[in-house]
């Protein structure tokens, strides 16, 4: 029999072997896993700890301290984003109980951001399946749409991308009100059950400490973790060159390959 091939078979063939070669990396390594679970989370615990401790005393060392703690903070979100996903432990039940943990840092609701965040990865780069709630981070406008809007439009538009607004304003209204709110019933439990954990996480530092100190603390380690974090998010989605794609041509894995990169960092 003579051996068939086209473009597309080949195309398929080649998806095919990439996936499997993908697929070799994909099982978590569990002593690696608890590692990095347990140095995050508790030295962003310990972090908090000595800013509490130290403010009063110690200003100095509290502004020096800020900065890990913001850094340690992002790399929390990263392994609530990786339980999320179900890829940090290969229990279910583990995954969870470490996300829903990750969120009291976070101010992220585990369950809620989890499924809007499947959401995304359902339909990122499928140009025809644009604005959803579920993807604040990462929407787009073709250049025919903005030439179609009126000149107020246009203004708004520009002022909402303007990177002062959309790096240094939006993110930190993004965790610290926005995901206090329901946007779907299915999931509401678990913003819900989040708010009030961080109500009685915060309102008994408040107490102890003072509100001014909590207030200020929380605030200066989670601002800038979540601007780092939502510039992460926008420059590996939105960059010179990145891929979309009609519905009817769009699958997963060629968007995750060709509609993100990832971020070289110097050494």
């Amino acid at each position: 029999m003579p051996h068939l091939s086209s473009p597309r078979i080949n195309a398929v063939n080649d998806r095919m072997s990439d996936i499997r070669s993908v697929k070799t990396y994909q099982p978590p390594h569990h002593a690696t896993s608890i590692f990095q679970a347990v140095t995050t989370i508790g030295s962003l615990l310990a972090c908090y700890a000595a800013l509490f401790m130290g403010i009063s005393h110690h200003i100095y060392a509290v502004l020096l301290l800020l900065p890990i703690a913001s850094g340690l903070a992002i790399r929390t979100f990263t392994l609530q984003h990786d339980c999320g996903h179900g890829s940090l432990f290969r229990s279910a039940v583990v995954n969870h109980h470490v996300g829903r943990l990750c969120s009291l840092f976070t101010l992220t609701p585990y369950d809620h951001w989890r499924r809007h965040h499947a959401i995304h990865h359902g339909d990122w780069n499928d140009i025809d399946s644009r604005r959803r709630i579920s993807d604040i981070y990462s929407d787009c406008t073709t250049v025919y749409e903005y030439y179609k809007m009126s000149p107020v439009e246009r203004i708004v538009y520009r002022i909402f991308k303007n990177p002062i607004i959309s790096i240094f304003i939006i993110p930190p209204i993004i965790f610290f009100i926005v995901y206090r709110i329901t946007f779907d019933a299915p999931r509401s439990w678990g913003v819900h059950v989040t708010n009030l954990c961080l109500l009685l996480l915060y309102g008994g530092l408040a107490y102890h400490f003072g509100v001014a100190t909590t207030v200020l603390l929380a605030f200066g380690v989670v601002y800038p973790a979540a601007v780092i974090g939502v510039a992460l998010f926008l420059v590996q989605h939105k960059f010179e060159g990145v891929h979309w794609e009609r519905s009817e041509n769009w699958n997963a894995f060629e968007a995750a390959l060709t509609g993100c990169s990832f971020l070289r960092l110097p050494g």
